[in-house]
């Protein structure tokens, strides 16, 4: 069985902010991740514990060159020159082996921004840190051409008591989230997205948008998208586990390898003027909208 080290990783992110970043189940920083993690979500088949944390990172171990590809789950914390928690980080690093696309595919699995540090412009600091801490986990060029996918709660799948939850605890409504992100460049990526259940416990997550960040094109390739969504499947919310046959991760892998159109990209801002209208109210899921008020 395949093993393999990676020593943490710190860099300095200017504005007296450094990301300090680790691949090791064990390492303090997951702990230090997880305390401001546990604040932050709070919607139970959003929720990863820090066991599941610790799995997915032991996979560093023997998954490093899974299904062809080379990958690398880290953890980080953003911190003051004091030392001071400023957010965290999860995401995974793929390497691509695709000529039409980008080196890399980045699933942003979990970002957060302490709530006293916010309106400092940390978002746009963690995206640098994870593209610069994806490079060098998997050893990449210094040209290597970064894409980053996230997962956006859906403000038409919420339910009312959901959408007040995690608003209370996040202190972010979900429009002011998408906007935010909006302006980080993120844009809805048109696949019928579903995240597979995290644990046997929870269930598929089907209230999700999924959303592609300052991305180099118009359209992702549906190859890279199959790549890079089984390996995210497949480590980040499997574990190292196949999944249930004819289950969400299953399905939607078999889409993408059928599939020869690329996946569309969607604006987000017509879509969130919209809802902010008070004319988004027909349709029932974020992406539609966002495809219907981008004229698509």
């Amino acid at each position: 069985m395949e093993q393999h080290s990676q020593p943490d990783l710190t860099i300095d992110l200017g504005s007296g902010v450094r990301a300090l970043a680790s691949a090791d189940p064990d390492s303090s920083i997951l702990t230090r991740f997880f305390e401001g993690y546990d604040r932050a979500f709070v919607l139970p088949d959003e929720r990863e514990d820090l066991a599941g944390f610790r799995k997915c990172l032991a996979l560093n171990r023997t998954h490093r060159r899974a299904f062809g590809r080379t990958h690398c789950e880290l953890v980080a914390v953003l911190e003051d020159e004091g030392g001071a928690r400023l957010g965290g980080i999860n995401f995974l690093a793929t390497a691509v082996n695709r000529a039409s696309a980008p080196d890399i595919a980045v699933a942003l699995n979990y970002v957060y921004v302490e709530e006293a540090a916010r309106g400092r412009g940390l978002l746009r600091l963690a995206l640098s840190a994870v593209r610069r801490l994806a490079t060098q986990a998997l050893d990449a060029g210094p040209n290597a051409q970064t894409a980053v996918f996230i997962e956006q709660n859906d403000p038409l799948r919420l339910t009312p008591e959901e959408a007040a939850a995690d608003t209370l605890r996040s202190g972010l409504d979900q429009v002011d989230r998408l906007a935010i992100w909006a302006r980080m460049g993120a844009e809805v990526v048109d696949f019928p997205y579903v995240q597979p259940a995290l644990s046997a416990d929870q269930d598929d997550e089907d209230g999700l948008i999924y959303a592609a960040v300052d991305y180099p094109g118009e359209a992702v390739d549906a190859g890279l998208l199959h790549d890079h969504l089984e390996s995210f499947f497949r480590i980040s919310v499997l574990k190292g586990e196949a999944g249930p046959p004819g289950g969400a991760a299953e399905r939607q892998i078999a889409d993408l390898a059928a599939r020869r159109e690329p996946a569309a990209l969607l604006p987000m801002t017509p879509a969130l003027a919209r809802l902010r209208s008070g004319r988004g109210t027909g349709f029932d899921s974020f992406r539609d909208l966002a495809r219907e008020a981008a004229g698509r």
